[in-house]
């Protein structure tokens, strides 16, 4: 599959063009084709496609056009991913993605022969796409200049001049191309030309814009007057600029009104480069601060930068002006830009010298750099930040190119590229290490980086010439101080709110130091070492590559051991004190406060178990075990309840219960019946000692475990009746309707489950009421109560999709996607299902749930094949590995059922009547009254496709026993129980399914199994 936007939007697999019907449809392809292997949030994509006036349920349109360009150019090739919509191809496969890379390399005639109009052609009416038609022009456009200054420095410029009046035609206010059509034309020998290229561009900026040329536009036009030979304009820099398009439009917009712009950023972030492409080569005065040892040397480099001005006539004994003076009077009568860089060590200086010349030169205009603000009133701040993920990628390329000829992209990039922080210079020290090295082998060496990144060029400044130099420039700037919160600031991973960092970083470490501490976090930011995120509050986090040397230094200061345990002292006190808020309605607030601190908990938690530290370990997973599961994070639990079971340590008997109390859980979940048994009787041992009332979960884990394991529900009836603990009765009543709905007790699960939805609405646990609200749900379902359905399931959604919770939210939007499919809205259905992003979590993946989902949907739409596929995705996920325990024989069930609903859809019955045999021996394992239901509904529509419309009614009658009732909601049971009884007459179909009914669960389950056994090759003689 290619994909092309520099011109009209195709798409062609090999030779063949493939139909886009409709402008949405071609933009959205464009759209996802400019971020090519790269995810696109969906609200962006309704944003770009829609703009202000989204339709009405934009989700499900935008789900909906996304299935058309599936079905166009190949579902393979859309990909749902956690932030959106991902194109899955290479970026090779798109042309203005390609153009970039050929560019980049060199190849600038390969780049422009990609371009087949004007770019996104026809699309160009949708939001997005005038913006990006924008960019990929003003890249063409860089590109043909480029080129023709290349072939006016080889002599050859005459080849360039169509191209160039084309450019200018296109775009007459652009003064790079007028001024190097105005050179070529001088070279080609067109002088008269050349002037009026350049007069009638000068005229039109005074006319539409009321500025004078700029230098490059002036110094062409100069040059023609003079006759002298034509030049090219010199490039700022030895090799190609990447990835800063838009901060060099920025900075020269910013230019146009402010008169002081200070790019700011860490060290090696390309600051300098930046400026001098900003202002380019022409008429512009540089003057480089780095060399300068003390602020008395300062004037006298910028005048040098500048020029000395003409020297004037004076008396004897007048005495000579000062250099301040001097400079005023060079820079006062005239338009002037001065780029000041490097002043971070001299920034005192640096703003008193530019306060002085911007107040005394009225058409002064400054562009200085530092590693912080020079506080200057007036002065504009440009961040220079870390460069897109796909900018970094293609300087990495860029620069190994140049060491490594016909160097590809590996997967290993992207990763070196996010470790460096999308910082320029480390990119370009790691791309100067495949001389010797592979990316795999540099990516396995970012540990120690500091010893890796010592390539830099020969020629560049001390301080760029390896990675640590570039730190060790930024932290000698600092006072101790400083250097101590800094420091300290390097045991978090993601950074830290200041009310933390006052506890880690303070001068005596423990204390509530956020006072002081926060006034040095502020000056760290002004000094480009560490990052204020804004939010809820403010978080405070710093570069990988600064917080790697911060912790170098930590070592050195002997404050590692107290750092790191008033780290962990905070990030317990955080989970404890969150911990009774998160079955109530606090929920949302403090399970954000844990999710904003996801990445502290799993360092505090690594670091627990390396040193062995029991205590801590137990203590916080006691107390986030529970906001994993309302996150979805099953996984994450079971890993560190497994992980910290049995670790030593002096653990609060009842934190070390509540550990106890999940791993016997997990143990029951995985199958493992015996060791589970003998954890609950452990528990009970050590919870006898606690002093009561017990923790909810406590109260709840022993009775359960008892009821589902028919040892007694004495227990779990006691606390659904009279538990103080409003949150553990409500609960109680829960599972209590689980048991009942296991056992086909339809009307008693219905009582007490609307029991418990009236707790937990007054509770306010969404995670809870979510699951409550979709069995309300699936009861209607069931019922065929589809309106009354769909708002049940509408409401579990949103309270799961509120929570982040991955794991229900898949199984929610699934059943949702059913209920639109059984009304006939196949691609209703199919849209819902595509909001449900699967998580690929081993043994708790939800990938095979929804693509069984997806198979239900494509048979209800009729479409055998499409089912099939789609089960072949799924087979894996019915046996996971590792998973032998709860659940695995009911999935096992299902996956035969819906092999024998496709067979049976496809009018095949020698291949369906294994599938039924297969279903019903693995529901007969599984005791689960609705999968036995669904299973005995499957094998009454294969005995009625046989032409046995008795076994069909008994087997009807025993699904309803199972389960409590048919699954009305089913159109394909519906059709079963209706061909039942066109066959054998109402009254005897009402008999036949009245003594299915009437059998007893286990006779019930009896007669199925004798049904499934006399399944042979050929079709039975006989029924039971």
């Amino acid at each position: 599959m290619r994909i092309s936007v520099l011109g009209p939007v195709r798409a062609r697999r090999g030779d063949a063009s493939v139909p886009l019907r409709g402008v949405r449809l071609q933009g959205l392809l464009a759209r996802l084709a400019l971020n090519a292997g790269r995810p696109v949030g969906t609200s962006v994509l309704v944003d770009d496609l829609w703009g202000e006036a989204p339709p009405d349920g934009a989700g499900n349109a935008l789900q909906a056009l996304v299935s058309r360009l599936r079905r166009a150019i190949g579902a393979e090739l859309v990909a749902t991913d956690a932030r959106g919509y991902r194109l899955c191809v290479e970026p090779d496969a798109v042309d203005a993605l390609r153009f970039a890379a050929l560019a980049s390399s060199g190849d600038l005639d390969g780049a422009l022969a990609l371009w087949h109009g004007a770019a996104l052609a026809d699309v160009l009416d949708l939001p997005f796409a005038g913006p990006a038609a924008a960019r990929l022009e003003e890249r063409r456009a860089v590109v043909v200049d480029e080129r023709a200054a290349l072939a006016l420095r080889a002599g050859r410029p005459g080849g360039e001049l169509d191209a160039l009046a084309a450019q200018l035609d296109a775009t007459p206010l652009r003064e790079t191309t007028a001024a190097l059509l105005t050179r070529c034309l001088h070279a080609a020998g067109r002088q008269a030309d050349a002037l009026a290229v350049a007069d009638r561009t000068i005229a039109l900026l005074a006319d539409e814009l009321g500025v004078d040329p700029g230098p490059g536009l002036a110094a062409a036009r100069l040059s023609v007057l003079r006759g002298g030979q034509p030049v090219a304009p010199a490039r700022t820099g030895l090799n190609s600029f990447v990835g800063r398009d838009r901060d060099v439009e920025r900075v020269r917009t910013l230019l146009v009104d402010a008169r002081l712009v200070t790019l700011i950023g860490p060290g090696g972030a390309g600051k300098t480069r930046l400026a001098r492409e900003a202002v380019g080569p022409d008429s512009v005065a540089v003057a480089e601060l780095a060399p300068l040892t003390g602020p008395e040397q300062l004037a006298a480099t910028v005048l040098a930068a500048v020029g000395e001005p003409d020297l004037v006539l004076r008396a004897q004994d007048e005495p000579a002006p000062d250099t301040v003076t001097r400079l005023v009077s060079a820079l006062a009568a005239r338009d002037s830009l001065l780029v000041l860089d490097n002043c971070e060590h001299l920034v005192g200086a640096a703003a008193e010298l530019a306060e002085t010349l911007l107040r005394a030169c009225p058409r002064l205009r400054v562009l200085a750099t530092s590693r912080e603000p020079l506080g200057v009133p007036g002065e504009v701040l440009h961040p220079v930040e870390s460069l897109a993920e796909a900018d970094a990628v293609a300087l990495f390329a860029d620069r190994a190119a140049a060491v490594r000829p016909g160097f590809a992209v590996t997967p290993e990039v992207a990763v070196i590229c996010r470790r460096l922080d999308g910082q320029p210079l480390p990119l370009e020290l790691a791309a100067a290490r495949l001389r010797t090295l592979t990316t795999a082998e540099i990516l396995d060496r970012l540990d120690d980086r500091f010893r890796l990144l010592t390539s830099g060029a020969r020629t560049a400044l001390p301080r760029h010439q390896t990675l640590r130099a570039v730190v060790d420039w930024s932290w000698d700037l600092l006072d101790e101080p400083e250097r101590a919160v800094a420091r300290r600031l390097g045991v978090f991973a993601g950074g830290a709110t200041a009310a933390a960092a006052g506890q880690v970083c303070g001068d005596g470490i423990g204390d509530d130091g956020t006072g002081d501490v926060f006034d040095r976090l502020a000056a760290l930011v002004d000094k480009s070492l560490v990052v204020a995120v804004p939010g809820s509050p403010t978080r405070y986090r710093m570069l990988e590559t600064i917080r790697e040397y911060a912790g170098e230094r930590l070592d050195e200061a002997g404050e590692r051991g107290c750092a790191v345990a008033a780290h962990a002292r905070i990030m317990v006190e955080l989970a404890e004190a969150a911990e009774p808020h998160l079955r109530g309605r606090e929920q949302l607030e403090w399970l954000g406060a844990l999710r904003a601190e996801a990445d502290e908990f799993d360092l505090a938690l690594r670091r627990a178990m390396a040193t062995g530290d029991g205590a801590t370990a137990h203590r916080l997973v006691a107390a986030l075990t529970w906001s994993w599961l309302i996150r979805g994070r099953t996984d994450e639990a079971d890993r560190w309840v497994s992980a910290v079971h049995g670790m030593d340590g002096p653990v609060p008997p009842d934190v070390r219960a509540r550990n106890l109390a999940w791993v016997s859980v997990f143990t029951a979940v995985r199958g493992r019946t015996e060791e589970a048994t003998a954890h609950i009787r452990s528990l009970s041992a050590l919870t006898a000692s606690l002093p009561r009332p017990w923790h909810p979960f406590l109260q709840l884990v022993g009775p359960t475990y008892r009821i589902f394991a028919g040892l007694g529900d004495d227990e779990l009836y006691a606390l659904s009746a009279g538990a103080e603990d409003p949150w553990v009765r409500g609960l109680a009543l829960q599972i209590r309707a689980q048991v009942e709905e296991n056992e086909g007790r339809r009307e008693t699960q219905r009582t007490l489950i609307r029991a418990a939805h009236e707790a937990f609405t007054g509770i306010g646990d969404r995670f809870v009421l979510g699951m409550i609200v979709h069995s309300l749900g699936e009861l209607e379902d069931s019922a065929g109560n589809y309106d009354a359905a769909a708002l049940a399931y509408d409401e579990s959604i949103a309270l799961a999709a509120e929570l982040g919770n991955d794991d229900d939210l898949p199984r929610f939007l699934g059943r949702r996607a059913v209920l639109e499919a059984r009304r006939g809205n196949i691609d209703e259905a199919r849209a819902v299902l595509q909001r449900a992003r699967p998580s690929d979590r081993g043994p708790f993946s939800s990938a095979g749930a929804v693509a069984t989902t997806l198979a239900q949907i494509e048979l209800l739409a009729g479409d055998v094949d499409a089912a099939r596929a789609q089960l072949v995705l799924a087979a894996g996920a019915f046996d996971p590995p590792g998973m032998d325990g709860v659940g695995v024989p009911q999935r096992r069930a299902f996956a035969a059922m819906m092999w024998a609903s496709v067979e049976l859809t496809a009018g095949d019955l020698d291949a369906a009547r294994p599938r039924v045999a297969e279903a019903v021996a693995a529901a007969v394992g599984a005791d689960d009254g609705p999968v036995s239901g669904m299973v005995a509904e499957v094998a009454a529509r294969f005995a009625l496709a046989e032409d046995d419309p008795g076994a069909a009614a008994v087997l009807l009658g025993i699904a309803a026993a199972q389960r409590g009732t048919l699954d009305h909601g089913s159109p394909v049971v519906r059709a079963t129980l209706a061909g039942a009884r066109a066959a054998l007459g109402p009254d005897a179909a009402e008999e036949q399914m009245r003594s299915g009914r009437e059998l007893p669960r286990a006779d019930g389950m009896a007669w199925l199994a004798k049904f499934a056994g006399a399944l042979g090759p050929q079709r039975p003689a006989t029924r039971p």
